[in-house]
């Protein structure tokens, strides 16, 4: 009896090992289902191997069904941004560009819609896609491909003043992306530049008046005469990350070189920190250590920071498949919101990321 005892005791323990072998491939390999992928780092005592298992899962959908409008293509999402509870959606439905305000606490619930707007008695609306939502502590800027950046109050969203007048040849040249950092306003123009404008001149007196502080350098990138997205916004060291779609990169800016002394065409960019891709870039999602971009590849595409490489193509996530998922935006380090524009999904999708450590 004590040898077959002895001889079960070893192979319990060589199909637990082998299994666990299998288990941990399965589910930590670089080519895992379901959006998952994983990493591996050695333990802090350096008695165990962690792996890192990284998962997405399509929490919610907002769409027009959800939003209990009538057809389809009422609802189609665009840019969005988020401040507190608030999630601002731009959407281009067939009834017109508006933004649409959905409560995240409440499940993506409509709690305000912006689209008409009176100015000197006059009524105004968004006269073309809107391209960048940015909310500061007392504004939202609202950037349009139609060559204006139109400034409302926080929170009562009465319009404040227009900067632009929707003329190419005016002060913004349709700008395709826009943050804001330090007092001044940050706005890609279509070929490629860069316009500075500043908070303190954006005053209903300057309706539509609003000069240029300073202009900077495409520095080699490429126009958009096929008006593909861009984002631009700051990382955790305050500079500006800028999407190239036709330079195919990644550019990083430095804010803190404008001033009154810069000369106008100068260039802001640190080159040392471009990131250059295979695939063209249309908007970006910071998550810590992975940052996600929507492109020209129909996917949702992921960088690992501490690689610096490149990692993985989501087509699909627990519980959608995407289409054409135009925008990503992060609300914090664990959840994206996607745009997803094609005349087959018409949604905005809510992803969850979740993270866990299998240790070795």
């Amino acid at each position: 009896m004590k040898i077959y005892f002895y001889i079960l005791t070893i192979l319990f323990g060589l199909l637990t090992i082998q299994c666990s072998k299998v288990t941990l491939e399965e589910i930590c390999g670089g080519t895992s289902t379901s959006g998952g992928e994983g990493s591996s780092t050695e333990g802090d005592n350096d008695d165990h191997h962690s792996y890192w298992y990284y998962s997405y899962e399509a929490a919610q959908l907002i769409n027009a069904q959800t939003l209990g409008m009538a057809e389809t293509d009422d609802f189609i999402p665009y840019t969005t941004a988020h401040l507190g509870d608030t999630l601002f959606v731009a959407n281009m439905g067939k009834a017109g560009n508006s933004l649409q305000m959905l409560s995240i606490k409440e499940g993506g619930q409509q709690i305000g819609i912006l689209q008409f707007w009176q100015v000197d008695g006059e009524e105004k609306c968004f006269e073309s896609s809107i391209e960048a939502i940015v909310p500061t502590e007392g504004r939202l800027y609202v950037a349009e491909r139609q060559s204006r950046i139109h400034v409302f109050r926080l929170p009562d969203l009465t319009y404040l003043t227009c900067i632009g007048n929707g003329q190419w040849s005016g002060p913004v040249f349709q700008a395709q992306a826009m943050t804001v950092t330090n007092g001044q306003i940050f706005a890609r123009d279509k070929n490629g530049m860069v316009s500075v404008y500043k908070e303190e001149d954006a005053i209903p007196e300057n309706y539509q008046k609003v000069n240029r502080y300073r202009r900077l350098s495409n520095n080699g990138s490429p126009g958009n005469n096929s008006f593909a997205t861009h984002y631009m916004q700051t990382d955790d060291e305050k500079h500006l990350l800028l999407t190239d779609y036709e330079g195919k990169k990644i550019r990083v800016l430095d804010p803190s070189l404008v001033n009154d002394e810069l000369v106008n065409g100068s260039s802001i960019d640190m080159d040392e920190l471009a990131l250059t891709l295979t695939f063209k870039p249309k908007t970006l999602a910071l998550c810590g250590e992975r940052w996600y971009a929507t492109g020209d590849n129909d996917a949702i595409n992921v960088y690992d920071r501490l690689s610096d490489q490149w990692i993985k193509q989501i087509k699909s996530v627990k519980g959608f498949s995407f289409a054409q998922p135009a925008r990503i935006y992060a609300q914090n380090d664990s959840v994206l919101w996607v745009s997803d524009i094609h005349s087959s999904c018409r949604t905005l999708v809510k992803v969850q990321i979740h993270k866990g450590e299998i240790r070795e």
